[in-house]
């Protein structure tokens, strides 16, 4: 494995997800999968197979993706405002099995709505109360139950940890972003419209979430690969992050760094490899630079995974 840019213990890899996912049925809730962590539709397809309810997307092209190969709910999980990306979301309705999109705004809802009932579909939406006011929730509840072309999915948001406080307090965060969430379902469900979903997001905010009551699903990230800025956190242990770079390859960890830890862009692994601070910006550097992910078992390489971009238009 030392001639590998980065690499993936298969091993470790599987355990990580069969542990996060055990967790969640545990209590209850189903895991939605982030696929910005890595950006590649193998591993999002693993995760499902090992039983992940669905993936979460920032374009409706990647959910084409992953679709084809055998993914069969997908949610855009960015509420994306252009009327451009409407066609390219009614696409997606129709090749993926269960889609829906996040939305804050009225003209999404009334725009999208129009598009797809004139094609003849039905886009679910999940209301993304990062940016809408508590008295902005139900109004565009009630919009979205009044539009035809869609459905009311949900609601969701994301809880980041942002700063040391934030991550020291990580699962009261959590807590407090999934009891606002049940807050807001249970007041939709109370004006007679159905809401089912309750998502909450965010890997080292979960088991706060977890705690609550209502909450449905946890939508994470790097919970398969993890990272050293989770292990330094506490998340998890050293042993646990499945990603290691060459240390030749120091270049691809500029920026990998979490927000509450800015100076951590990587630790050293006992095998002298580097593991990456924060996961997602170097699935981004490996999308930019072409380096592929390497699957490795035992020293064996077993596949080579490339991140991808799939923007919706461009």
């Amino acid at each position: 494995m030392t001639d590998v840019a980065v690499a993936l213990d298969a091993q470790v890899l599987d355990r990580n997800i069969v542990r996060f996912h055990q967790l969640v049925a545990a209590a209850g809730r189903v895991t939605r999968a982030h696929f910005k962590a890595h950006r590649t539709v193998e591993l999002s397809a693993r995760q499902v197979a090992a039983g992940a309810g669905g993936v979460s997307v920032h374009t409706a092209r990647t959910a084409i993706a992953l679709a084809a190969v055998g993914v069969r709910d997908v949610v855009v999980a960015w509420p994306w405002r252009e009327e451009w990306r409407w066609p390219v979301y009614l696409e997606a309705a129709r090749s993926v099995e269960r889609f829906a999109v996040h939305v804050d705004d009225a003209e999404t809802v009334t725009g999208l709505g129009a598009l797809a009932a004139a094609g003849g579909a039905e886009i679910g939406v999940r209301l993304d109360v990062r940016h809408l006011p508590d008295d902005g929730v139900l109004p565009l509840a009630r919009l979205v139950d009044a539009t035809g072309g869609v459905r009311l999915d949900g609601v969701s948001a994301y809880s980041g940890a942002e700063t040391r406080a934030d991550i020291t307090d990580r699962d009261a965060l959590g807590q407090r972003q999934a009891e606002r969430l049940v807050r807001f379902a249970e007041s939709i469900r109370g004006d007679g419209i159905d809401c089912p979903v309750v998502s909450a997001g965010g890997m080292p905010t979960a088991l706060g979430a977890l705690r609550v009551d209502g909450v449905t699903e946890i939508v994470a990230g790097a919970y398969a690969t993890l990272d050293a800025g989770m292990a330094e956190a506490g998340v998890c242990a050293l042993e646990d992050v499945a990603v290691s770079v060459a240390a030749e390859r120091v270049d691809l960890l500029a920026g990998c760094a979490q927000p509450w830890a800015p100076e951590l862009e990587s630790l050293p692994s006992a095998g002298g490899r580097l593991l990456p601070g924060h996961i997602c910006p170097l699935a981004k550097a490996l999308m930019h630079s072409g380096v592929e992910l390497t699957l490795v078992d035992e020293g064996r390489t077993v596949e080579r995974w490339l991140p991808r971009a799939r923007p919706d238009r461009g």
